[in-house]
């Protein structure tokens, strides 16, 4: 008897270790609605890219963020050769809302978590409170703080 349980207590393990891969292409609700999701999400940020490269297009004045570098990374004038053939270099728009998607989901959850431990902290010891909320105060004013600001700030 001993045995038959190992065996189907195994069997589940290694079934269980395949599912996700396999499970992730079967029609179920769950991967009905992470599809349909992805889609609306690959939807808006294609509508921004293209709003961008439009943008760029008509020469509007350069902004330094992270999506403007992702697109000037998709030059498809430079190309090398690879063993005989011509290669594109650069990225893809696909590639390029595929990186907006990770920059995004990612930076979300880490920066939620520093921010919510950076108040832990600062509820903790009251002195650093008031001193980082003075200097921000002192530098920033009342209004809503500029990069230029931020880089001025010690604390």
């Amino acid at each position: 008897m001993y045995i038959v349980t190992w065996m189907e207590t195994e069997l589940f393990k290694y079934i269980l270790m395949l599912t996700p891969k396999r499970c992730s292409y079967l029609p179920t609700k769950a991967n009905i609605r992470k599809k349909k999701l992805n889609d609306d999400v690959t939807s808006i940020l294609r509508g921004m890219v293209q709003r961008r490269i439009k943008e760029m297009k008509m020469g509007s004045p350069k902004k330094g963020d992270m999506l403007e570098l992702l697109l000037e990374s998709c030059n498809y004038n430079d190309v090398h050769e690879e063993k005989g053939s011509l290669k594109k270099m650069g990225m893809s728009i696909d590639d390029v809302i595929e990186e907006c998607k990770l920059f995004y989901f990612a930076g979300q959850g880490t920066t939620g978590v520093t921010l919510t431990w950076t108040m832990v902290v600062l509820s903790m010891h009251p002195e650093w409170q008031s001193r980082a909320r003075e200097e921000v105060l002192q530098v920033c004013g009342k209004g809503a703080p500029t990069f230029d600001q931020l880089s001025q700030l010690k604390i």
